[in-house]
């Protein structure tokens, strides 16, 4: 009996080992041994299976922190950092999979499919958190734009994610410490009178933009 594990990991060795992703669920199910009706039961396509490979390590770095004890004590802030730490040490699983995929892009959001799903749970995962944020007053409410702030996550995502491709560092400490001052840093605009003045001056600029 084929399993997602098995499947998914066929398909990754495939990859790896061709140079290419498998042309058709024929040429795959055939090199795994298995029958297709054994695929289609478990994805209804190879782009679904693609999309689920970075879906899948996002679910196992949630729940990680489910099964963390001491998790739900952090603030909010703390939660989130261990989030983005732990589901990149669940991405490290299969670097060589996101190297040989994503190295040349420039923005995970704009330019690949195969990430929809992933960053729909992501910001789903964030939104909870910011609410979280904003009843502790770790970060201000703001009218009009505050139920957006997690939408601006898939930017940070995509930058630490592009950092991490290239980290040679040792423990891949670069990729720690971008994610480190991302998230604090958004933290700490969103709380602050700062990203207000930002905010009142944008909209001064925009009414009197000069042509």
């Amino acid at each position: 009996m084929a399993t997602k594990e098995k499947i998914i990991k066929g398909y990754i060795e495939f990859q790896l080992l061709n140079g290419r992703k498998p042309h058709s669920v024929f040429e795959l199910t055939k090199k795994l041994k298995i029958e297709e009706s054994a695929f289609y039961e478990l994805f209804p396509s190879l782009e679904k299976l693609q999309q689920s490979i970075p879906l899948a390590s996002l679910h196992n770095a949630l729940h990680r922190l489910e099964e963390d004890e001491q998790y739900p004590a952090f603030s909010a802030r703390e939660k989130l950092l261990s989030l983005f730490f732990t589901l990149f040490e669940e991405l490290k699983e299969q670097r060589s999979f996101y190297l040989f995929n994503y190295t040349d892009i420039q923005n995970v959001a704009a330019q690949s499919k195969d990430w929809k799903p992933f960053l729909a749970k992501l910001q789903e995962e964030v939104d909870s958190l910011l609410s979280e944020a904003k009843q502790q007053d770790e970060i201000k409410d703001r009218a009009f734009i505050g139920e957006h702030y997690a939408k601006g996550y898939k930017l940070i995502f995509t930058y630490i994610f592009r950092v991490w491709l290239k980290d040679e560092s040792s423990e891949f400490s670069t990729t720690d410490a971008a994610i480190e001052k991302a998230i604090n840093l958004s933290f700490d605009l969103l709380g602050s009178n700062q990203f207000d003045s930002i905010l009142d001056f944008g909209k001064f600029a925009f009414k009197t933009k000069v042509m």
